[in-house]
């Protein structure tokens, strides 16, 4: 009987051993260098714009400074916001060298694109995962100017008499589809360089009916929309049957112009070739779905 207490003892203690190492090495905090202040890319770091303060250990991102020497006299390459880790993926001893650059591989750059939580993966993303593109384009958005109405000529119309004004009848119009919003992946295998540590979440240990995870220190609206840095091909590549273009120009196109959703990949990334995926029509699913078929 002595002996089961024994051996009981031994196990709680063992139990208390590496519970204490588990909250000591993840959740405990320890510190690291931010932004006071929000601060432009090419801001040379001095100790007025920085401070040290303690978060989580798993919420540190890769590569921060722990130290205000360590980040002194080096040169942001892009932009943070107050609170944000300054880490050397993000500044270096110039701007040009170091820092995002010096990551970016062969014929890529560096292009950041507006997301909200929804649309950011916002408390998952984090930089160095792969992410693929799911762009939501509506006609409407389009200046009018682009769209012409399609019409086709009148055909069998008799030659009128010598004399006899002609009457002009007005085109007959080709009956055309409803037009409606479409989703379709067209960028695959984008690197994630950038997430604001306002568009964090930081792991916490949870009690009771308490959530286990808390947002970032930032602001309401820092945390529902930021901006997500990504590094895009230059070359084209062929993003739907017929169509070529170039990552990086179609990403800035469709940030201006449609709503971007991010899509985490799995870490070997996606083995379809996404080009033969069809786009998802909005008419055309509500007909599919409900059997009434839109008048155009």
């Amino acid at each position: 009987m002595k002996r089961s207490y024994i051996i009981v003892g031994a196990l709680a203690l063992l139990a208390f051993i590496l519970t204490y190492a588990l909250f000591a090495g993840v959740i405990a905090p320890k510190p690291v260098v931010v932004a006071r202040s929000d601060l432009a890319a090419g801001t040379r770091l001095t100790a007025d714009v920085l401070v040290v303060r303690t978060l989580p250990a798993n919420a540190i991102p890769k590569g921060a400074y722990t130290a205000l020497a360590e980040a002194e006299g080096k040169v942001l390459t892009t932009a943070r916001v107050a609170g944000d880790p300054i880490t050397a993926y993000v500044a270096g001893e110039s701007a040009v060298s170091s820092g995002i650059p010096a990551q970016l591989a062969p014929n890529t750059v560096a292009i950041s694109i507006k997301v909200d939580q929804a649309t950011g993966l916002a408390g998952v993303l984090r930089p160095g995962q792969t992410v693929a593109v799911i762009a939501i384009v509506d006609p409407s958005t389009i200046q009018r100017n682009t769209l012409q109405s399609i019409t086709s000529p009148v055909l069998g119309v008799p030659t009128p008499a010598s004399g006899v004004t002609p009457t002009s009848l007005p085109p007959t119009p080709i009956p055309q589809p409803p037009v409606s919003p479409a989703a379709r992946i067209v960028i695959t295998g984008l690197k994630v360089l950038v997430v604001p540590q306002s568009f964090q979440y930081i792991e916490t240990a949870g009690t009771g009916s308490s959530s286990s995870f808390l947002p970032a220190y930032s602001s309401a609206s820092q945390q529902q929309n930021s901006v997500i840095l990504l590094e895009a091909p230059v070359t084209p590549v062929e993003v739907a049957a017929g169509l070529v273009a170039s990552p990086a120009e179609l990403l800035a196109l469709l940030n201006q112009t449609a709503v971007i959703h991010l899509a985490l990949e799995p870490a070997n990334g996606l083995t379809i070739r996404v080009e033969a995926v069809p786009a998802v029509d909005l008419a055309e699913l509500y007909q599919a779905i409900t059997g009434y078929h839109l008048n155009p």
